[in-house]
């Protein structure tokens, strides 16, 4: 298969997750996503000699799971939940997944691109999405190989494809990709994420700020829309090595920037303290004004605290209290979203927790642009 169509690979595999991975054929979707660093590979596979060749593949391979059967039975029977999902079932009876394809092998594949499956197998290969909804972690990626033949709002990605010299096979397809976002599948995520700092700078900076924070007790309408703060928070301390992490990662296409000249909050939530619709842009600025904010990084720096899930809106829904992205972040998991988002801060109910927002100003990067 042409290197151009591993890109959805990599799409799916960028999320370092848990990928799972429908119908290993060849092997070309498994050996990427390994050799990628996914956290785990689950890989399902119903046809007994192409299950064999998984298990060969897999043998000397750490965190890569086989299950043995057809998905509409195997799902169901999962135990976890993943971070992407491949799905790619369709193929000739008894296709011997090589490259090196004889004229008799490519004859066979030009009479399956021009006869149509049945209607229950077409069926049973759309309902596909509505199984992934049991087994996706908030923000999963979802790609199926002919998405694009049943569902038409989706991220699509026009890629080269090669399954042997003959010319009246498709050299390109469009492939198809969604995100499941507060409980379905959607063409565009509320939020982006990545684990930026490490365990240890989580830690001193907690030890540096936690005992600087200003309780504050605030609520108030806006719009109609009841506000309500109970926090701590502090401008937070100068920490060089936090400046570094930000400039290598998240202000990587930028000149370096300067944390004490951008706006640095360190907040705590004690037991029963919350944020309810926490909005950060300007009132009355345009979107677009040098001085509105225009992106929130929000971190969080511990996991030992009960309660305290985050509620991520839709920008459109922000009187609905139904639909939302609930979010657990990790320890040093930055969450990235737009500051006229509504954001939920859910009541603490054990211990303590911690968290960094930094919120850039339209005007804050623009300056700094390489």
């Amino acid at each position: 298969m042409n290197n151009k169509f591993t890109k959805i690979f990599d799409i799916i595999s960028k999320t370092k997750g848990d990928v799972l991975d429908i119908g290993f054929g060849w092997g070309i979707s498994a050996n990427h996503f390994y050799n990628n660093g996914v956290k785990s590979l689950t890989i399902i596979e119903k046809r007994k000699d192409v299950y064999q060749k998984a298990l060969e593949w897999a043998k000397d391979k750490q965190n890569v799971h086989l299950h043995y059967g057809d998905w509409i039975d195997v799902v169901p029977s999962l135990n976890k939940k993943f971070d992407g999902i491949y799905m790619d079932t369709i193929s000739p009876e008894n296709e011997n997944f090589s490259l090196n394809k004889t004229k008799e092998d490519e004859e066979k594949l030009w009479e399956f691109y021009h006869t149509a499956i049945s209607k229950e197998e077409w069926d049973k290969y759309k309902s596909f999405e509505d199984y992934s909804k049991t087994i996706a972690n908030e923000n999963c990626i979802l790609c199926i190989f002919e998405y694009v033949k049943f569902r038409k709002d989706l991220n699509k990605e026009n890629l080269q494809v090669y399954w042997g010299s003959d010319s009246r096979i498709p050299k390109k397809r469009n492939i198809g990709f969604t995100y499941f976002v507060a409980g379905e599948f959607r063409k565009d995520k509320w939020f982006e994420s990545k684990n930026i700092l490490s365990k240890e700078l989580c830690n001193t900076l907690i030890k540096e700020n936690k005992d600087l924070v200003i309780h504050e007790d605030v609520e108030r309408v806006v719009d109609g829309i009841l506000h309500k703060r109970i926090w701590n928070k502090v401008d937070l301390k100068y920490n060089s090595e936090f400046e570094q992490v930000l400039n290598k990662t998240l202000f990587s296409g930028f000149k370096s920037v300067d944390i004490k000249n951008i706006r640095c909050w360190f907040v705590s939530y004690e037991e029963n303290e919350l944020y309810d619709r926490r909005v950060e842009t300007i009132k009355g600025l345009p979107l677009n004004d040098e001085e509105q904010f225009s992106t929130t990084y929000d971190f969080n720096l511990n996991d030992d605290y009960e309660g305290g899930d985050i509620e991520i809106y839709d920008i459109w829904l922000k009187n609905d209290r139904e639909t939302y992205s609930l979010v657990r972040p990790k320890v040093g998991e930055c969450l990235i979203y737009k500051p006229y988002q509504h954001i939920t801060q859910k009541k603490i109910t054990k211990n303590t927790k911690y968290q960094i927002l930094v919120m850039v100003k339209n005007k804050d990067l623009k300056k700094n642009l390489i």
